[in-house]
């Protein structure tokens, strides 16, 4: 009988301090789940700005080149008619041509550059490469705005997340198990003693699996 009140004591005092791990665990994979998916929002966040200003520069860029190629087709009319006037007989005309080309087609030059002005922009037919124009136009800046990059990584967060929850279900329901023990006698307590570490381990193992995989996945992927 004493043997058995001892025993019955140590158990209650081994699954009381379990009982307390089980709940810090427990308590810490909440915390956990909660940062993974505050992360996993940030990311998401970040990835809507970056959008946002991705198609900024681009629209940016898109009103930038146009007006830059008005400017530049402006230029190329009157440099064209400067040429024609300059080739007339007619002395009033050369004179028109030499004060277009002294005062007017500098200033046009300036607003039609570099269209107007660098030969790799100029084709063949006499138009301009627009496109090249937009890709030597995007700046560093705009290079490093990935907005797929920080939307995979909060799809990776978010799964992650989903995942640790189920851990954080396990730690909760062990320590379901381990409570009935505490308030059972015989049997049912070393069987929910047993159930409950049995599920608690699981758990850590689960949970820490869970870090493990997409930690290396999202190594692997950067």
């Amino acid at each position: 009988m004493k043997r058995s009140s001892w025993f019955t004591s140590r158990f209650e005092i081994i699954n009381a301090i379990l009982i307390a791990v089980v709940s810090l665990t427990t308590a810490f994979a909440v915390w956990r789940t909660n940062v993974v998916g505050s992360n996993a929002d940030d990311e998401n966040r970040q990835g809507l700005i970056d959008a946002v200003k991705k198609q900024a520069f681009g629209n940016e860029h898109h009103r930038k080149v146009y007006e830059e190629a008005g400017f530049a087709y402006q230029f190329a009319v009157k440099q064209a008619e400067a040429l024609a006037l300059e080739a007339s007989d007619d002395s009033a005309a050369q004179e028109r041509a030499a004060n277009i080309q002294q005062y007017l087609l500098p200033n046009m030059q300036l607003l039609a550059q570099p269209l107007a002005t660098d030969e790799k922009y100029q084709n063949a037919d006499g138009t301009y490469d627009l496109q090249k124009r937009l890709t030597d136009m995007q700046n560093a800046e705009e290079d490093q705005l990935d907005p797929s990059a920080s939307f995979a990584r909060a799809d990776s967060l978010f799964a992650e997340q989903r995942w640790l929850v189920v851990g954080s279900v396990l730690l909760a329901v062990s320590l379901f198990w381990l409570a009935l023990a505490e308030v059972s006698n015989g049997r049912l307590r070393t069987s929910g003693f047993t159930i409950g570490l049995a599920i608690y381990l699981l758990g850590i193992l689960w949970f820490v699996g869970v870090e493990l995989i997409f930690f290396y996945t999202r190594r692997g992927g950067s």
